[in-house]
């Protein structure tokens, strides 16, 4: 029985359908999902507690459907090593696997970030400082917008100045150009002029960023390879 069990966890047949049950619960879900859902604004755990079944019960579903294909692909890769481990070349035995290792790093990084990312917006003025929970503080030393000939806003920094090992030192961020400090990331969203200089940073932690990227590149990487090899025997 355990056998029988164990030979059905392992089964590409079963990863595949699992494959089909996430992208299928992932679908339905876009539409199920309200406007006004703070699903990006929360870690996701916190999210899940907070919602209504009727917003979360897809996402529970995604997840029960994941856990089993997490498990099929460690049981998966444990068989394919088993069985060609005396066969073929080292390369071709271990590509696959590398493949697997990526998808389960970019599983473990989005379980770190659903239990500890954190996303935050906060108004901000010149001379203001931001805490961190080790006690260090960043402070907004200066803010500036530049306007074009239209009225519009063209460009916009704020200096930000913070000690790093005892040092004191100093960035300026723009859109797209944020400052990292402590695993956080600073982001500037926008600055006014009227009727102060204020700014609007928003403050992110993504703990599984360094997972998922490692995951990314074994994934592509692995990807290459096997193709490479493939055509190689197909010319």
């Amino acid at each position: 029985m355990l056998s029988a069990l164990y030979n059905r966890l392992a089964s590409l047949t079963l990863g595949l359908w699992l494959l089909a049950g996430v992208c299928l619960a992932m679908a339905v879900g876009s539409f199920v999902a309200g406007e006004g859902s703070a699903i990006n604004e929360l870690p996701l755990f916190v999210w899940l507690r907070e919602a209504p079944p009727r917003e979360t019960w897809w996402l529970w579903l995604t997840l029960a459907v994941l856990v089993l294909l997490v498990v099929n692909t460690i049981l998966c890769s444990i068989d394919s090593l088993r069985a060609k481990w005396q066969r073929g070349s080292f390369l071709m035995r271990i590509v696959p696997q590398v493949m697997h290792l990526g998808f389960l790093l970019i599983v473990l990084a989005h379980l770190l970030s659903a239990t500890g990312s954190l996303k935050e917006s906060l108004q901000v003025r010149e001379g203001m400082s931001i805490g961190f929970p080790d006690g260090s503080r960043v402070e907004i030393a200066g803010l500036a917008v530049t306007y074009g000939k239209m009225g519009m806003p063209t460009d916009m920094s704020a200096t930000i100045r913070y000690a790093d090992g005892g040092i004191a030192r100093s960035a300026t961020i723009r859109p797209n150009h944020p400052l990292f400090y402590q695993g956080v990331g600073i982001y500037l969203k926008e600055v006014a002029l009227v009727p102060y200089r204020a700014g609007l940073l928003e403050i992110h932690k993504e703990p599984g960023g360094g997972a998922a990227l490692a995951g990314a590149l074994l994934f592509t990487v692995a990807n290459l390879v096997l193709l490479a090899k493939r055509r190689g025997r197909n010319p």
